[in-house]
């Protein structure tokens, strides 16, 4: 309808709430500032409609955004309209808006708080009218105002969730990448039950893990790769706690795998030796004898998985294996080549293809870029599925996990 229409309208019945706010409308959008505002103060005041009054308050605050610096009116304008309907979510999301541009020095708390208070809100449908793009834009910043009051980790995982578990729009997308740049990919990039419909590999009793305990899927690959097997083995160098960023726990506690653990922190041992069923050994893994260990511990000829997670003698640690008597059937070894080079992870390269290993995931990253594990497998002990091949030079591990949305 026209203005002129709009206008004829309101002449005709000018004590209507309803063709005033119609009127506000069609002069805000001609960005007729003074008029508007009148004529929405008019509506909310000819009204004892709630819905309406809230939106002739954002239709204000929109008026005075406008002009700029009149943050203080445009900030009274939608705290009106939270105090008048404090359950609906778009009031909410442009507080957090206004306070992402203001320089209140407590802004980032009071940003984080209607974030949180919109996503409470019954209906979080995008509202063109009242200038709400949905959701997913409170989730960005909740995550925002969380990274600037210090909560660091949280805010990486909630923008990796954006990035990775939400559908976004070109706009919002590039500045979640921006914040990811800037704050870098979360330390952990774990596995939740939610992820189940996503998740490539499939295997016996996935449905019924809630959560992994790897840093980046180990765990999870070495189930995928045995079709959930049962009572499998392991050896695990550099094991660290028992829980946390632990790549057998998952293995022992859900599958009632067996095996050996080694590190050479004595606290972490301890801590291991509480709460783990399977051995943990306190000792530097470089100075072991793994034939002789092997032999007091009647391990087999064939072991499923062997773990090299040692950070820099990774290399020295993979060369005392005896290759030459026992087989592991998948191998994750740490290489860090993102901060040391190539050098060391061509080496462990040429001493388990000469044994018969083949890579399977080579440059497994935990940001893109950052390669640090290359993921082998013998075919003489697991007939891994040719779909967990992969031939890319770099392998970001949700990305090599996860089907796209």
């Amino acid at each position: 309808m026209k203005l002129q229409q709009i206008l004829e309208a309101h002449i005709m019945d000018p004590k209507n709430p309803y063709l005033c706010y119609d009127l506000a409308k069609a002069y805000d959008a001609e960005e007729q500032g003074a008029m508007a505002v009148s004529l929405y103060l008019k509506s909310a005041d000819l009204s004892d409609d709630k819905q309406l009054q809230y939106k002739c308050m954002i239709g204000i605050s929109r008026c005075y955004d406008r002009q700029r610096d009149r943050g203080f009116t445009v900030k009274g304008a939608l705290l009106d309209a939270v105090a008048l309907i404090p359950e609906r979510a778009e009031a909410h999301y442009l507080l957090c808006k206004y306070f992402e541009g203001c320089k209140e020095q407590e802004k980032w708390k009071e940003c984080l708080m209607h974030a949180r208070l919109g996503l409470l809100a019954k209906d979080q449908q995008e509202n063109c009218e009242l200038g709400f793009p949905g959701e997913v834009y409170l989730e960005y910043y909740e995550a925002l105002a969380t990274w600037y009051i210090g909560g660091q980790q949280n805010a990486k995982q909630m923008f990796f969730d954006l990035k990775h578990k939400r559908v976004l729009k070109p706009s919002l997308e590039e500045r979640v990448d921006q914040a990811l740049a800037k704050t870098f990919h979360p330390d952990i990039v774990p596995y939740k039950g939610d992820d189940f419909e996503r998740f490539k590999f499939l295997f016996p009793g996935l449905e019924r893990i809630y959560i992994n305990h790897s840093k980046h899927f180990q765990d999870m690959f070495v189930l995928s790769a045995f079709n959930g097997k049962k009572n499998g083995t392991y050896l695990e160098i550099g094991s660290g706690g028992p829980f946390v960023h632990n790549n057998t726990a998952l293995l022992e506690t859900e599958y009632d795998w067996k095996g050996i653990s080694v590190d050479n922190d004595p606290g972490l041992c301890y801590h291991f030796s509480e709460k783990r069923r399977n051995t943990v050994i306190c000792a530097d893994a470089t100075d072991i004898d793994y034939y002789d260990l092997f032999d007091k511990h009647c391990i087999t000829s064939n072991i499923d998985y062997l773990q090299i997670d040692c950070d820099d003698v990774s290399i020295s640690v993979l060369e005392k294996m005896p290759f030459d008597r026992f087989k592991f059937g998948v191998i994750t070894f740490e290489h860090d080549a993102y901060r040391l080079g190539a050098e060391k992870k061509a080496a462990a390269k040429a001493i388990l293809e000469k044994h018969g290993y083949k890579l399977a995931v080579p440059n497994l990253s935990f940001a893109p870029g950052y390669a640090y594990e290359d993921w082998y497998y013998h075919p003489d002990v697991v007939e891994l599925p040719k779909e967990m091949i992969s031939h890319k030079e770099m392998n970001y591990v949700w990305d090599y996990f996860m089907e796209e949305l």
